[in-house]
């Protein structure tokens, strides 16, 4: 998986949340899709991490400790797991097989414990 890959999924991605939620651009200003794009590199790596060990836990770890951060700035819980269905509905048929299923497990498993 390139990096180029994963830059084209942050930015559908990214590009799908705004769209849905333009309330986040008049509040956070374009600075706010910045701190997004990064945010969703975050996610990427951290799923990484977690694939590489073969360990889903790291990735719902890092959701619970990012919940925490980001709704502590404003943010809500729900933006948080939206972000992630968006990335789960995003990487299908652009990974590897073996990846795109840990990811959406893991993807999965992190929304279920938000929720």
């Amino acid at each position: 998986m390139s990096k180029a890959q994963i830059e084209a999924i942050i930015e559908e991605v990214v590009k799908d949340i705004y769209l849905t939620y333009p309330e986040l651009l008049d509040r956070f200003g374009e600075i706010g899709k910045v701190k997004c794009k990064e945010d969703n590199g975050h996610h990427f790596k951290n799923l990484e991490t977690a694939y590489v060990l073969k360990d889903p836990k790291i990735f719902v770890d890092y959701a619970h400790w990012l919940n925490h951060l980001l709704t502590s700035r404003g943010m809500k819980t729900e933006h948080i797991t939206d972000n992630f269905e968006r990335i789960r509905d995003k990487i299908k048929g652009k990974l590897p097989v073996e990846i795109e299923e840990f990811y959406e497990a893991a993807l999965v498993k992190a929304i279920s414990s938000l929720n």
